[in-house]
């Protein structure tokens, strides 16, 4: 994947907004990969979300993880970036 600092998604009703990377982090295999982000990078308090990234046909698709494992690992990978 590119080196990523924004990336415009759109929703399920077709609005187009701009989430602001923060990281992007893969399983130990490299079969998955997570995209940690946030909408807001200004504010004094960041929301802070992730997702499961792919990469289809010239544009990228998140999805929710689900996975308990895959969960661990993000998790892990937020609070080593909130230290």
């Amino acid at each position: 994947m590119k080196d990523l600092k924004a990336i415009k998604i759109t929703n399920a009703e077709g609005q187009e907004s701009e989430i602001k990377v923060i990281t992007i982090i893969g399983t130990p295999d490299e079969k998955k990969k997570f995209l940690i982000y946030t909408f807001d990078d200004k504010a004094e308090n960041v929301d802070i979300y992730a997702s499961v990234i792919t990469e289809e046909n010239d544009s990228y698709v998140l999805d929710a993880i689900t996975d308990k494992s895959d969960w661990q690992l993000v998790q892990k990978a937020i609070q080593k970036l909130s230290e």
